[in-house]
């Protein structure tokens, strides 16, 4: 598949295709606004800053959860190791349940903000500022603190449409 300057429909399925063989990491982000838990599976993540400690998430504005995601003011960003693709199906989802939550082992953390048992790590974020692009939302987040619990895990990476981990 080669894709010039052509129209737009062209260029979002270029950009689909790209993007298909670039291996992110799985991540799933956790909240809670208004009483009620949130989370979804995010895999466009990345550190933005050291000063101050930044993070960065996209949310589509077409996710059942979009509206939360921007009133939220604290979250919880998983690390999923290999074994947790089912944990990011649930997540992003792809398994029908009417409370995503159901039997998936949790703690509240600050504010009452789910942290998922038995992930390799996780931090603890606030909103900094949210920014408008496109049809998603970047959400800056400022890290409040970070858990390592697993350093030696292997991560869940998605890649070309299937979960994958890393060789070594």
């Amino acid at each position: 598949m080669d894709v010039g300057l052509g129209d737009l429909a062209a260029r979002q399925e270029g950009l689909k295709a790209f993007m298909r063989l670039y291996p992110q990491g799985v991540t799933v982000v956790t909240t809670r606004v208004g009483g009620l838990a949130y989370g979804i599976t995010v895999s466009s993540f990345t550190s933005v800053s050291l000063n101050p400690p930044l993070v960065m998430i996209a949310v589509d504005r077409s996710a059942n959860s979009y509206k939360a995601f921007r009133e939220a003011e604290i979250f919880a960003i998983h690390l999923l190791s290999s074994g947790q693709a089912e944990l990011s199906e649930i997540f992003a989802g792809r398994k029908k349940t009417r409370d995503k939550f159901e039997g998936v082992d949790y703690e509240e953390g600050p504010e009452k903000v789910p942290i998922l048992r038995d992930t390799p790590a996780y931090m603890i974020c606030r909103r900094y500022r949210i920014y408008e692009a496109g049809d998603h939302d970047l959400i800056l987040c400022e890290v409040l603190s970070v858990a390592i619990r697993m350093p030696d895990s292997k991560p869940l990476v998605y890649r070309n449409r299937t979960y994958t981990t890393v060789a070594n």
